[in-house]
């Protein structure tokens, strides 16, 4: 659950309008703050949060932009809506989805450069590549980062198909896309942990909270390990949603 305490300023964190918009959508979502009900006036949320008026504005305008609150002349701003859904990334669940996904995703960039290789394949599917391109990226919405993703990219499939293309937020699309036969195979793995201090710090959450981690896998036609990444996303803001088939 957010809270101001463990989404705190810092460097390098969101701005406070980012923290606040974050935390205003919960009480929304959790029902702390109802629909059709009036919320606290900006003097009551001045006095709460010690922030100014044109803070709690840009705030409370990304929750208005988002269809959820209304202000009403003479009696206040009210809640009209809760979120549609709460969380900021789906991870697709088959190669069809992900294919398919256009993600609303707004990244900077916290490192970018070259490696020998991935530091552990997550998965046993290709022979390692003699280079690799690596990038390291924080996915925010609306200045709330949710999410880090670490990218290893196969050194020569990235000078071929060019750093302009792999701007877009998911590599492994870009290279089935551009590659030379496109991606021959690829798994995914998911799994439940906790944010070490270095991740806390990147996605602005206590030591020790739930994260949820992605990691892919893909190779060429040749059998090379051309991507390999690890996504680390706050628990708070990404699910995984896939139907039960049923044999009967």
């Amino acid at each position: 659950m957010l809270d101001l305490r463990s989404f705190a300023p810092r460097t390098g964190g969101p701005p406070m309008y980012a923290q606040l918009y974050a935390l205003f959508r919960q009480r929304i979502e959790s029902g702390e703050w109802t629909v059709h009900e009036r919320i606290p006036a900006l003097e009551e949320l001045m006095a709460e949060f010690h922030v100014a008026r044109v803070t709690l504005r840009h705030a409370l305008g990304l929750l208005e932009a988002e269809g959820l609150i209304q202000r009403q002349q003479g009696r206040g701003t009210f809640v009209v809506e809760k979120p549609a859904s709460k969380v900021f990334y789906r991870v697709p669940p088959t190669w069809d989805e992900l294919l398919s996904t256009v993600p609303d995703i707004e990244f900077d960039v916290l490192e970018d450069g070259m490696a020998d290789r991935p530091p552990s394949p997550a998965h046993p599917i290709g022979a390692v590549a003699p280079a690799y391109r690596f990038l390291r990226r924080r996915m925010l919405r609306h200045k709330v980062p949710y999410g880090i993703g670490t990218t290893y990219i196969e050194a020569r499939a990235y000078e071929s198909i060019g750093h302009l293309r792999f701007a877009k937020p998911l590599p492994m699309v870009v290279l089935n896309e551009h590659l030379a036969g496109g991606i021959a195979s690829a798994q995914q793995t998911v799994r439940a942990a906790v944010a070490d201090l270095r991740t806390a710090e990147c996605l602005a959450l206590e030591p020790g909270a739930p994260v949820l981690t992605v990691a892919r896998s893909a190779t060429d036609i040749d059998g090379v390990l051309v991507y390999e990444s690890l996504g680390i996303f706050r628990g708070d803001f990404v699910e995984v949603h896939m139907p039960l088939v049923m044999n009967r």
